[in-house]
């Protein structure tokens, strides 16, 4: 243990002394993982240089940092992570990153909100605070660029009030939301829709046979058509727990990759839809 701390500390002094030579002028900007960065990169557009830890298409709750890792966010100007569980190897690291990194925890204050499930940012509500956040941390550590920051902050602003209406607009009170990873809390409270889920807010582990047959009556109980899954996970337990119920599938985006490098807008738009196809 001794010898891996030390290797880290090696680590960091040689980045932070390498950064002067390595990097641009930009603001160095490194995010946790996809939507830290989607935000990340709306607002800062072309004047920060930008990096993401988790690579796309890899869970962030399973992801583990390397000493590699570690050592390029010591050359950060700003480290941007969602806390509450979700990105929890980030809060580690944050507590270790020198005092010249400005580290912001997007979700520090919506405990209140929705306390229980990290996936905050699927709430346009809390996306909106979690992105003005970002924009601050950008426009305290850059003022020379202030203004781009927040005039993007803005159009991003409008861009999910609207979003949030034509969820409002699209009418799933009451609705039951039949889902195998359990991430939609505050996507849910937002809309005052109900989610039953087949595993935790993690997807940390595969039903039990009772828990699956417990959904599944729920599910013909309730007449749903459809079970959603997350694509970053795969449809195998929902295809299962659907085979059983009689009904069918459908993606439903947590937005924590994206394998084709959409913006949080667009996939929330999807996700949109397919509510809308499950609405009785």
């Amino acid at each position: 243990m001794k010898k891996i701390i030390l290797l880290i500390t090696a680590l960091f002094l040689l980045a932070s002394c390498a950064k002067s030579h390595e990097q641009s002028d930009k603001l160095q900007v490194y995010t946790s993982f996809y939507p830290m960065y989607d935000f990340a990169r709306t607002i800062g557009g072309d004047d920060i240089d930008l990096y993401n830890i988790v690579p796309v298409g890899t869970e962030p709750h399973d992801f583990e940092p390397t000493a590699a890792d570690m050592a390029k966010l010591s050359k950060a100007d700003v480290f941007i992570y969602n806390g509450r569980g979700v990105d929890e190897w980030a809060e580690d690291i944050a507590k270790t990153l020198p005092d010249t990194v400005f580290v912001i925890n997007t979700s520090a204050a919506l405990s209140t909100y929705y306390d229980g499930d990290p996936h905050t940012w699927l709430s346009p509500f809390c996306a909106a605070m979690q992105a003005e956040k970002i924009c601050k941390s950008l426009e305290t550590a850059d003022s020379q660029n202030a203004g781009k920051y927040r005039e993007r902050m803005n159009s991003l602003s409008s861009q999910l009030d609207e979003l949030y209406w034509e969820y409002f607009n699209a009418g799933f009170v009451g609705m039951k939301l039949f889902v195998t990873h359990g991430a939609y809390n505050a996507l849910c409270k937002d809309y005052e829709m109900t989610q039953i889920a087949l595993e935790g807010t993690a997807g940390e582990s595969d039903p039990s046979p009772a828990q699956m047959a417990e959904v599944v009556n729920q599910i013909k109980a309730d007449g749903a058509k459809y079970i959603f899954y997350d694509p970053l996970e795969g449809d195998k337990t929902a295809s299962a727990a659907a085979k059983e119920a009689g009904i069918e599938t459908l993606p439903l985006y947590t937005f924590e990759g994206d394998t084709e490098n959409r913006d949080y807008v667009t996939v929330m738009r999807f996700n949109l839809e397919q509510l809308k196809k499950a609405r009785q």
